[in-house]
């Protein structure tokens, strides 16, 4: 048996999708994801992105990802680099191939002076924000045996809508805050430039490219806004039923906002037919508002996992 790794081609694509479906059960992906997030992204490098060959068989996958575009108000961040995605065939296993793998990302990385190796944090098209430690309990293994060690946890968290009411004390106070000139919302068109101004000030990164994304898509009836004097003070989306990210100014941040765009927000998903809400990367104090307001419960812990390179 003689295992090729090369770059990956155009001819990968359907062996590829079919592989992550049955590698990562957890993360499906479709073949329109796999597009966006992966071809489409202005990141991606054939050179990062490996895959192990046998016999024209697909057997491997390993994304490796550089910044090459700045990220808004963040910039190439020029010492990182990201491992998003990677996964060997069940029955070929135990031979060394994610080895290999490893090895030539590695060596992309190294080539572009990357010195710090993310798994799997990367934005904005991230799968998962580490490695799903219950379920893919082999690559965490495989990576901490090649030196890559937990950064921090990453919780999932879930629960069905149908068992999420808004508490009549929140709605009392959505009256209150009216009557001082604070008004919870739908998002509004007028209201575009004031929203992005908020979060490229207040959460400078990928959020502000989600919005633009979400006005390009058609799909800004998933945000809710917290305005005061036509400013943008909080926000909340969701996204089909992912929920967030959500964020308040600090100049508001004393008066429950983020309380009130959550239920709005929740309101919102059921209008739109949802059942169940979930979100991927949450801890500490966010993962203790989110068990306490709506009662999220975990549904998966992830490590994010970094290794200094020399």
């Amino acid at each position: 048996m003689t295992i090729n790794i090369r770059e990956y081609q155009v001819k990968d694509f359907d062996q590829v999708i079919n592989l992550w479906n049955r590698c990562l059960t957890r993360d499906y992906i479709s073949s329109s994801t796999f597009q966006q997030k992966v071809l489409a992204d202005s990141n991606f490098d054939p050179q990062g992105c490996l895959v192990a060959e046998d016999a024209g068989k697909i057997i491997g996958f390993m994304l490796g990802i550089i910044r090459k575009v700045p990220l808004e108000s963040i910039g190439l961040q020029e010492e990182m680099g990201w491992i998003t995605a990677f996964f060997v065939s069940p029955e070929y296993r135990g031979q060394g191939i994610a080895q290999k793998m490893l090895a030539g990302v590695m060596e992309y990385f190294k080539t572009n002076q990357r010195t710090k190796i993310y798994v799997a944090s990367y934005v904005p098209n991230y799968f998962f924000p580490g490695v799903d430690i219950e379920c893919y309990h082999e690559a965490y293994e495989f990576l901490k045996h090649n030196g890559f060690e937990d950064k921090l946890r990453a919780l999932g968290m879930g629960n069905e809508l149908q068992d999420m009411v808004m508490p009549e004390s929140s709605r009392d106070k959505l009256a209150e805050l009216e009557d001082r000139g604070i008004s919870i919302m739908d998002f509004d068109k007028k209201y575009t430039y004031s929203l992005l101004n908020f979060l490229r000030t207040e959460f400078p990164g990928d959020w502000a490219g989600t919005i633009v994304e979400k006005i390009k898509t058609g799909s800004e009836d998933e945000i809710v806004i917290a305005v005061k004097d036509d400013e943008v003070l909080g926000y909340c989306q969701f996204e089909g039923p992912h929920f967030g990210p959500f964020g308040v100014s600090h100049k508001l941040r004393s008066e429950g906002i983020g309380s009130l765009l959550f239920w709005k927000v929740v309101e919102k998903m059921k209008e739109h037919d949802h059942h169940f809400i979930w979100l991927a990367w949450t801890g500490g104090d966010a993962a203790r508002f989110y068990r306490e307001k709506g009662n999220l419960h975990q549904t998966r812990e992830s490590a994010i996992m970094v290794k200094t390179l020399d």
